[in-house]
C-alpha cells in the first residue's frame, strides 16, 4: 500500500529586538526591488500596495544596523532604489539559511516516513 509522505512546512524569519526583521515576504520584496530598481515597480509586480511594500522595507532598514536599501530621490527621471552591498549579503545569508532548513526538513521527513510506515 502506498502511503502519502509527510511534509513539514515552516517559515524562516530573522527578528531583531522582538520585531520581524526579515521573513519570506520581505525577502521576496527585496529580490523584486533588486530586479526592478524601484519599490513602486516591485510592489506592482508582486501585486501589493506601494504603501505596504514601503512599510515592510522601511522596517527592514530601521531595524538593520546598516542600510539595506539605498533610495534615490525623484527627479526628472524619477527616483529609484537599490539594495546596498550589506543588503545583498543579508539576502544571501537568508537564502542559505532557508536552504539549510529545507535540507534538514527533507531529512526529517524521510526519517518520519520510515518511522510510521
Amino acid at each position: 500500500m502506498n502511503h502519502p509522505a509527510f511534509t513539514t512546512v515552516v517559515g524562516l524569519s530573522f527578528c531583531r529586538d522582538g520585531e520581524l526583521f526579515l521573513g519570506a515576504h520581505q525577502f521576496r520584496l527585496l529580490q523584486q526591488v533588486h530586479q526592478d530598481g524601484s519599490i513602486r515597480t516591485a510592489a506592482i509586480n508582486l501585486k501589493m500596495s506601494y504603501q505596504h511594500a514601503w512599510h515592510l522595507l522601511d522596517r527592514v532598514n530601521r531595524l538593520s544596523p546598516v542600510p539595506v536599501l539605498v533610495r534615490q530621490k525623484g527627479g526628472k527621471d524619477g527616483g529609484g532604489c537599490s539594495i546596498s552591498p550589506y543588503g545583498l549579503k543579508l539576502m544571501a545569508a537568508y537564502q542559505k539559511r532557508v536552504a539549510d532548513v529545507v535540507r534538514f526538513l527533507e531529512q526529517s521527513e524521510r526519517q518520519m516516513d520510515r518511522c510510521f510506515f
